[in-house]
């Protein structure tokens, strides 16, 4: 019998741009942590440049995908002024227009790095924009936090619903701890994609001090968990 390999759930993803910088973020990171490790290891400084290129091609790639992304961020701001919670729509706001001016500037840190133009203040920025990075990753962490307290307070109300003689109140109560239990998973996982992201750019603007090594493995991990949650996206509406 002949194995029949099914390549929809790849192409679904590798057809996103999402995707596909998931990818190239991975193989990226990990070549600035092999580069790094090389190095130490007494390896030729040939090999090591040839994982910083590769490091470098990537990053120009990603920048490259990404150019007009800005306008979705800023569109995504304005459809978020409509969510009633007044937090969750002021971090939601903040984290779209954040990702705006992030990708904003990184279209012009592409320019320059293709060479199509130099800026006089290309390190400034590079500078702001990592500041907008990093804003756009506290806004982030702050949701998951404050989502995180408001299933803490429906967990408990459905939990009073278990103590009810009548069982269809106790099988709703559990239906909606399971729901919960899955709603809290999901933003378990971001939170520690943005906790671990947060050094990133907090790195490049010299507020926490990490070496190539440590980044590029917190990269290629971050890399690795926003892959797989859009991988699950892509694929589950299939």
């Amino acid at each position: 019998m002949s194995t029949v390999i099914d390549v929809q759930p790849w192409l679904r993803f590798s057809a996103t741009t999402v995707g596909r910088d998931k990818v190239y973020r991975a193989v990226q990171y990990f070549s600035r942590f092999l580069a790094w490790y090389l190095l130490r290891q007494g390896a030729t400084k040939e090999t090591v440049a040839r994982f910083n290129n590769l490091k470098k091609t990537l990053g120009l790639s990603r920048k490259l995908m990404r150019i007009g992304k800005p306008v979705e961020h800023v569109e995504m701001a304005v459809a978020a002024t409509a969510v009633k919670d007044e937090f969750i729509r002021f971090c939601s706001v903040g984290k779209q227009l954040s990702y705006a001016g992030y990708l904003t500037y990184d279209a012009l840190i592409f320019l320059d790095g293709a060479g199509a133009y130099k800026f006089a203040n290309i390190k400034r920025y590079n500078e702001l924009a990592n500041k907008f990075w990093l804003a756009g990753i506290v806004f982030s962490f702050l949701t998951g936090l404050y989502k995180t307290r408001q299933i803490q307070i429906r967990r408990e109300t459905a939990s009073r619903g278990l103590k009810h003689s009548g069982e269809s109140e106790k099988s709703e109560a559990r239906t909606e701890i399971s729901a919960l239990d899955r709603e809290q998973n999901v933003l378990n996982k971001q939170l520690l994609q943005d906790g671990l992201d947060f050094f990133i750019p907090a790195t490049g603007l010299g507020y926490v001090d990490l070496d190539d090594g440590a980044v590029g493995l917190i990269g290629t991990a971050t890399s690795i968990m926003g892959a797989k949650a859009q991988w699950a996206k892509v694929n589950s509406r299939a």
